[in-house]
């Protein structure tokens, strides 16, 4: 017999607090971003993460957000969300297949010998990174990878000089699947 499913309303706490990843199509203009983080605020989440950008829309923008929080109140902030006139389109891509990538820069002492450079090159390109900078007495990097990587990137690293690093958020889009490309006796689209 299969298990009976447990519907949990709109704002009700459950309790799993767990990671979130929420897209956002905007429209720019002056507090917008004001009003989303307030929300989330008021809401109790802790942001991990907010990052803004245009999109290839003038005029519009995409704010990618990753929270941690139970589903119940994910929730009724999405449909708050999707209330506030600036926000033209709510994605919560936390189940959903997504890429999400994450841009950190780390400052390294210089490795003291070839085998310890070689170990912090192959760290760095385990992370989608590379050095931009080498110095006499230090490393600078670019790590771009999930944000998963990146943690276990920086957590090596820590082992190899890391000095500081700055890290700019994540950004996420949903991966659609892959559409189907044939032609109809017409050329257009196959269906």
């Amino acid at each position: 017999m299969a298990a009976a499913r447990r519907t949990i309303p709109a704002g009700d706490p459950d309790a799993e607090h767990r990671r979130h990843v929420v897209s956002a199509l905007v429209v720019d203009r002056p507090g917008t971003l004001n009003r989303v983080s307030g929300l989330l605020r008021a809401r109790s989440f802790n942001i991990e993460s907010l990052t803004v950008g245009t999109t290839h829309e003038p005029g519009r923008s995409r704010m990618t957000i990753a929270v941690r929080g139970d589903d119940g109140h994910l929730r009724q902030v999405l449909a708050q969300l999707e209330r506030l006139i600036e926000v033209l389109d709510v994605t919560d891509l936390t189940s959903a297949p997504h890429l999400e990538l994450e841009l950190v820069l780390v400052e390294l002492a210089v490795p003291a010998s070839a085998d310890e450079e070689q170990a912090v090159l192959d760290l760095l390109a385990s992370a989608g990174g590379e050095t931009v900078e080498r110095d006499a007495d230090v490393w600078r990097a670019r790590l771009t990878a999930s944000p998963e990587v990146i943690d276990r990137a920086l957590d090596a690293l820590r082992g190899h000089g890391l000095r500081s690093l700055v890290r700019a958020g994540a950004v996420a889009m949903a991966a659609h699947p892959h559409h189907d490309t044939t032609t109809n006796e017409n050329g257009a689209p196959g269906a």
